[in-house]
Parts: structure tokens; C-alpha cells; sequence
């Protein structure tokens, strides 16, 4: 399978959240390879039809926990680089939440959320395994892994009730084309 430009994966993949989880162009394609190697075909329609089923306040909430996630990971360890936080920006501001949740989510970038609280707006199995790869795809962005980004990971993927096995399994894939 081709590489995925990690960057390109996580704002195709959060933006998406903004239209019922559905990716769908060539612009996305980054993201529905990410997605493909982690999920399988399989689990990547049964996201598409979960997010499809459900009401904008859930849509939001996974919408919300995805960006957290994405915050937790880019702090992992404590420098944040300027690249980090205009890419956050960014999808904070393309989000299509509300103004108020968007400058949570801004002031979060210098105080994230702990994994527990995370956990509790990503709901969704195979979001929370998708976002596993982008945060990890994020943190081998520099061609290397820093000892708090494998702790800060291996938290997330606990507080996501995803097993070492699993969590390993989604760290090769993303490695596999890094």
C-alpha cells in the first residue's frame, strides 16, 4: 500500500467527522488508505454506517474527542512545535462546532484533556482504533519516538479499552509505511 502523509490522514480523517464520518474524493485518500490498513475494508463501513445512524450531538462528541486525542498526542512530549499547533488550529477551526466548544478546544492545545476524559467523547470502537493510528502517525512524523510519546499512546490506547495486542498491531501498520 502507498505511504500516507500523516498530516493529511488526521485533517482528512477529522474533517470528515463534519460530514457523518463519510470520506469520499481524492483529496481524501490519504485517510481512507490510513483507514483501510487499520480498519480493513470491513470495519470501515460498518464507522461509515455507524456515524451515518446517529444524531449531530453524537457526530460532535466524537468530533470533539478525535480533536482531543489529536491534542494529547501533540503534547506528548511537552513541545508542542509550531507546525503542531497551526495544524490543530486549523482542524479546530474547520471543526463546524460551536465557537464556544472550538475555544475549548484551542485552550486544551496548552492543557489537554486526560485519556479517561478523552474516552469519554470518542466513543466509538473503530474511531478510537483509527485515531490510535493517526496520533501515532503524528508522533513518528520527525523519524522518531520519543519514550513520553510511546507512554502518552500507550495511555490513550488504554483509556480506549484497546488490548497491548491490538494497540501493537495498529503501531506496525502505521510503521509498515513510515
Amino acid at each position: 500500500m502507498e505511504e500516507t502523509n500523516p498530516i493529511a490522514a488526521m485533517a482528512t480523517w477529522v474533517g470528515a467527522l463534519a460530514r457523518g464520518g463519510l470520506l469520499m474524493g481524492h483529496d481524501e485518500e490519504e485517510g481512507v488508505n490510513l483507514a483501510l490498513r487499520v480498519l480493513g475494508e470491513d470495519g470501515l463501513s460498518e464507522l461509515r454506517e455507524w456515524f451515518a445512524s446517529q444524531t449531530s450531538d453524537v457526530v460532535s462528541r466524537e468530533r470533539r474527542g478525535a480533536i482531543h486525542a489529536c491534542i494529547w498526542m501533540a503534547q506528548a512530549d511537552r513541545e508542542v512545535a509550531t507546525e503542531e499547533v497551526e495544524l490543530l488550529e486549523n482542524v479546530i477551526a474547520h471543526s463546524e462546532l460551536p465557537p464556544k466548544v472550538q475555544e475549548e478546544l484551542e485552550a486544551a492545545i496548552d492543557e489537554p484533556l486526560e485519556p479517561e476524559d478523552i474516552a469519554e467523547e470518542l466513543t466509538q470502537p473503530g474511531l478510537r482504533e483509527l485515531m490510535l493510528a493517526l496520533t501515532w502517525e503524528l508522533a513518528v512524523i520527525d523519524n522518531r519516538i520519543h519514550d513520553e510519546e510511546r507512554t502518552a499512546h500507550h495511555e490513550l490506547a488504554e483509556a480506549f479499552g484497546v488490548a497491548d495486542e491490538r494497540a501493537e498491531a495498529i503501531r506496525d501498520a502505521v510503521l509498515e509505511d513510515a
